[in-house]
């Protein structure tokens, strides 16, 4: 049986976040087995923590569409605001936690820094991936 994980969002983001998961998934999973050298399965720490900040908290809707969106190519605090129509600091706020928890790194200072996905993300983009694919857009 697979599970699904619903996500809590209020309705203004709910469009925004089913198209930038669905887009994803067509852009990612369908070759996702060939972008990685060995299929591994990444540790159970890794899991959890990615499962509480995308799933578990009251803002995990909004982190897992900035993930989604700095997937596509680095932006700043501003740029992420505008596209995502959120409030800037809300932003920064969202990007405080996900660079704490080591899944956003900035290059920059201040206004103009530059987020793109880290290095631990990145290789730990399969339970990402996971995650992604047990979504189901529409049942928020």
């Amino acid at each position: 049986m697979e599970n699904k994980i619903l996500i809590e969002s209020n309705n203004e983001s709910k469009n925004s976040l089913d198209r930038l998961v669905s887009d994803y998934i067509s852009k990612n999973m369908v070759n996702s087995t060939s972008n990685h050298i060995t299929n591994r399965k990444s540790d159970t720490q890794t899991r959890r923590l990615l499962l509480y900040l995308f799933t578990g908290t009251r803002g995990s809707a909004n982190r897992l569409r900035i993930i989604l969106l700095l997937s596509n190519r680095p932006f700043n605090a501003h740029q992420i605001s505008k596209e995502l129509e959120l409030d800037y600091n809300a932003i920064q706020f969202h990007m405080g936690v996900l660079e704490k928890n080591n899944l956003v790194s900035k290059t920059g200072q201040r206004y103009g820094a530059m987020f793109f996905l880290s290095t631990f993300l990145e290789y730990n983009m399969d339970a990402f991936n996971e995650i992604v694919s047990k979504f189901q857009p529409g049942e928020t």
